[in-house]
């Protein structure tokens, strides 16, 4: 018996786990911090709601590349849980956001709030992590 059966016998889980889609994203800290240098802010206000960009700002420039990349990562991780459903979505349709704790947490509005619907998702939950260089999120929806 797996550990899934065990619990769902046990009543710990319910029938179906639940998870419906995942999404996985990594960026390169150090172009993406290239290419805000080179383009500046018209890129960095493509990319990011308001509401991200003071998340990011304010802190030492190596923190910031780190904080962007990650929310990169993260929205492009949204956008892959979300399969056919997340064709065509702004980069501003999915802001990565904290809860207090400081966790992210997605927030979806226009094309990406539809393509969650249009899925039937109940659920989006996401992770970030930096590490050497990188950053990498992992998106799995329910």
């Amino acid at each position: 018996m797996s550990v899934a059966e065990a619990l769902t016998v046990r009543g710990a889980l319910p029938q179906s786990v639940g998870i419906r889609a995942v999404g996985i994203d990594i960026v390169d800290v150090e172009r993406l911090r290239t290419m805000v240098e080179r383009r500046g802010q018209r890129l960095v206000e493509r990319l990011f709601t308001v509401n991200e960009r003071a998340l990011c700002e304010g802190t030492s420039p190596r923190h910031r590349a780190y904080c962007m990349a990650g929310r990169i990562a993260a929205k492009e991780a949204v956008r892959k849980a979300f399969g056919g459903y997340g064709e065509g979505l702004g980069w501003r349709d999915v802001e990565i956001g904290r809860d207090a704790s400081g966790a992210p947490v997605p927030r979806l509005t226009g094309r990406a709030d539809e393509a969650f619907r249009r899925a039937a998702y109940s659920g989006l939950h996401v992770s970030i992590s930096h590490e050497a260089g990188v950053a990498v999120a992992i998106a799995v929806a329910d």
